[in-house]
């Protein structure tokens, strides 16, 4: 088996906000909301996760959530 030396990550430091977690937060529950709304047909529970899910993204942007993976 080939040797891989240290794969270890852990001395590694990423940039990550607790701003970027309410985001991915708010977006799960945006996705959960949709989801209960699909199944359960009811178009102003959808309405609703759709508002999340637009909240989410315009935090994506403000808080520059993909800037913390470099």
């Amino acid at each position: 088996m080939a040797d891989l030396g240290n794969t270890s990550q852990a001395d590694t430091a990423h940039k990550h906000q607790v701003q970027s977690w309410i985001t991915v937060a708010v977006l799960i529950v945006a996705s959960i909301v949709v989801g209960v709304a699909f199944v359960a047909q009811s178009v102003p529970l959808g309405v609703v996760g759709l508002v999340i899910g637009v909240v989410g993204v315009v935090m994506l942007v403000v808080f520059k959530v993909m800037d913390d993976a470099h």
